[in-house]
């Protein structure tokens, strides 16, 4: 039996939301088994793939298939959708990555050159890159304006065993790894080189970060079972959230940056104010590997995966609406010279 899960916590006076967060499950799709999500940027759509290596665009809201998208031979884990809304990215773990046309399915790209799976992928904030996260311990780095088969370029973790590299929504050459060890890093997608640490209280690793809709502050997910938001700019550690009693695989900001929503392997997904740090609802019998999580654009829906690897649909009142994202730009000179350069 599927029980509609939900825990409602008064919101805090200080900096809260004016009324209090509430969880409730909308439907269950009983023949079908998520491995990962992602949003489409603007309204109630989103990338679904499968445990059979099927993808499908649904409509959060009306919880029905839109488009299905090129079949992978095994499972894909690494999902993204563009930030112009044009493209969709998805890498399975034969290593494959196709790039299709979001509007049409139409096939843009594939790659294929990592030596394991992929983990995770993520676009710059300009659609020029496209970010993937490989079993393989790297990074890759491919330019979309550029007709080749191959990355421009490749970061090695050198054994620090990279997960869940996601870039700045607002800094076209950013983006932030979780590692196997204490915290994460963050890199320069021009010069491949590392830019900063986030350090964490625990050296047991982190399996995903996730940036807000503005830029300025990620959170990780960790190992240990605590999520710690960090500032963006100077990777000052501003929060820990505790409360999970395992791993944390995944974490998200809502499309207006209000909440934060984590999944562990214990079984629960739970919500957290983003200004406050304390849990504003959780959702029980969640997958027991940890729950891929996504919100909608529109901010009405949160799918997730239940514990009998079903996809969930759950609906967030009140409504967690995405903002208007601040334009990206280059934040040095002679950016443009330096990409052809390195490229």
């Amino acid at each position: 039996m599927i029980l509609a899960a939900a825990l409602v916590l008064g919101a805090p006076r200080a900096h809260s939301q004016a009324t209090p967060v509430t969880v409730t499950t909308s439907a269950v799709i009983s023949y079908l088994h998520p491995v990962a999500f992602a949003p489409a940027p603007t309204g109630s759509k989103m990338i679904v793939s499968m445990e059979d290596g099927s993808v499908r665009i649904m409509d959060g809201t009306t919880h029905q298939t839109v488009r299905n998208l090129a079949k992978h031979l095994q499972p894909a884990y690494g999902v993204a959708w563009s930030p112009d809304g044009l493209y969709a990215a998805t890498g399975d773990e034969t290593a494959r990555i196709f790039v299709e046309s979001a509007v049409s399915g139409a096939s843009i790209r594939q790659y294929r050159t990592h030596t394991k799976g992929i983990q995770k992928l993520s676009f710059n904030s300009t659609r020029q890159y496209l970010v993937s996260t490989g079993k393989d311990d790297q990074i890759n780095i491919y330019d979309l304006n550029i007709a080749a088969p191959k990355e421009v370029r490749k970061i090695l973790g050198k054994g620090a065993n990279f997960y869940g590299a996601s870039c700045s929504p607002t800094l076209p050459y950013t983006v932030a790894t979780g590692i196997l060890g204490p915290g994460g890093r963050a890199y320069d997608l021009v010069t491949g080189k590392q830019t900063g640490f986030l350090v964490t209280n625990d050296d047991q690793g982190v399996f995903d970060v996730s940036y807000n809709p503005a830029g300025t502050r990620l959170v990780t997910a960790g190992k240990c079972g605590d999520a710690v938001v960090f500032d963006a700019k100077t990777l000052k550690k501003l929060a820990t959230l505790k409360g999970h009693k395992d791993f944390i695989l995944y974490a998200t900001y809502s499309p207006n940056g209000a909440l934060i929503a984590t999944a562990s392997t214990d079984r629960t997904v739970k919500i957290w104010n983003a200004n406050t740090f304390q849990k504003v609802a959780e959702i029980q019998d969640q997958n027991t590997v940890g729950s891929p999580l996504c919100f909608t654009a529109d901010g009405k829906t949160l799918a997730t995966v239940n514990d009998q690897g079903y996809l969930q649909f759950n609906t967030i009142s009140p409504s967690q609406a995405a903002k208007d994202k601040p334009a990206a730009k280059a934040t040095k000179k002679g950016r443009r010279g330096r990409r052809r350069r390195s490229g």
